[in-house]
């Protein structure tokens, strides 16, 4: 996520985050070191050094803090950041089932009906073009069971 612009809100006590041509809102709690009424921000600017996928800002103190866009993401609960993290894991989970799989690749490949590259494109972590349903193929072949869990979240926004 290329992040465009960040605001400090001395007000909401968050910064306002820019990027996707969507405004973002991450409270001063949820970063290390927060700034304060004593030690207010000095100054946040968009980190080219991150390839502009995160801002840091220092407070009057001296003191530094770098947040990653990913973090502004994950707070906000964004879909697409969700699924991309979804496939992710799914991937990752696939890898070692491969690895630890008695079927050869050339039959995991005969049995999903699709091509070497395909399955190779399935097991790519960087690739987020696929789609959850072929994941879950795979790991259909796989002789995987793969239950979705949905809880409701506690008041501390952590899952119950």
């Amino acid at each position: 996520m290329k992040i465009q612009s960040v605001i400090p809100n001395n007000r909401k006590r968050a910064f306002q985050v820019k990027a996707s041509k969507k405004l973002f809102q991450l409270p001063y709690s949820k970063v290390e070191p927060q700034p304060s009424a004593i030690d207010p921000i000095a100054r946040v600017f968009v980190d080219k050094e991150l390839g502009s996928e995160g801002f840091t800002y220092v407070l009057e103190s001296g003191k530094e803090g770098t947040v990653h866009g990913e973090q502004v993401l994950e707070y906000n609960q964004d879909p697409h950041y969700l699924r991309d993290t979804l496939l992710y894991k799914l991937t990752m989970e696939a890898q070692k089932r491969v690895d630890a799989s008695p079927l050869s690749k050339r039959e995991i490949v005969r049995r999903l009906g699709t091509s070497a590259t395909q399955f190779y494109r399935l097991l790519d972590q960087t690739n987020y073009r696929k789609s959850v349903d072929q994941l879950l193929s795979l790991l259909h072949v796989l002789d995987c069971d793969v239950d979705l869990l949905v809880r409701t979240k506690t008041s501390s926004g952590k899952a119950a």
